[in-house]
């Protein structure tokens, strides 16, 4: 795992970086996509995604996720292994704190955790102005972000939607039918490069700011 020393004082430059605020500027999403790479295999679509959503200091892998970006199975012109998530639905978390992001990095970082000892092995970077913008500027399909003691705020999905099934592999799930498995959260995907959310009642999909996705969660002092 890359670390930095954390001996010493803060430098200057980075006493007042938020982490929270860098996202938002950068209209950035943290998402938990439900993926085949997974340590519990026998956790499929949608028990991974609401265990997820439940955990409280467990770290998890998140891709940042803006209006322009591509998931999996959205062109028939890219391989999935090319778009900038490496799933087509998930959880969208906000952090309360810097200290909920452990590491982060441009790429997929083989980035896993042991509960029962507590160790951590990752390729990204302790969060700093530097890493953070490096982890979006550099990345070429989708990135990893380390993040624990977040909460979750709604469920993201880019169509169509293939899921984890018990056989190991990916299958095609109805649009509806997923978005159901969470009824007490809002959905949102992107489309013609603009959040949108999902209005249950209409079926049909209403463009919408970061800061209104974001808007039951103000940052520090707003």
């Amino acid at each position: 795992m890359n670390t930095q020393d954390t001996t010493n004082a803060t430098p200057p430059d980075q006493t007042d970086f938020s982490i929270r605020s860098f996202l938002r500027e950068r209209q950035a999403l943290l998402i938990h996509f439900s993926t085949l790479m997974s340590n519990h295999p026998g956790l499929v679509f949608p028990d991974d995604l609401r265990q997820a959503a439940s955990l409280a200091d467990v770290p998890l892998s998140f891709s940042t996720i803006m209006a322009g970006d591509v998931g999996p199975y959205q062109r028939d012109d890219m391989h999935p292994a090319d778009a900038n998530a490496g799933g087509s639905i998930g959880i969208i978390v906000d952090i309360p704190s810097n200290d909920s992001v452990v590491t982060v990095g441009a790429n997929d970082d083989g980035t896993s955790f042991d509960p029962s000892t507590g160790e951590i092995i990752s390729g990204g970077y302790a969060p700093t102005p530097e890493s953070c913008a490096r982890s979006i500027d550099e990345r070429t399909t989708s990135n990893e972000w380390l993040v624990r003691g977040y909460r979750t705020v709604g469920i993201f999905a880019f169509g169509p939607i293939l899921v984890r099934h018990f056989s190991g592999g990916e299958g095609l799930i109805d649009r509806d039918a997923a978005f159901a498995c969470f009824s007490q959260f809002r959905i949102f995907s992107v489309l013609g490069g603009e959040f949108v959310e999902f209005d249950r009642a209409t079926g049909k999909w209403t463009p919408i700011s970061y800061d209104a996705i974001m808007s039951s969660v103000p940052l520090a002092g707003e």
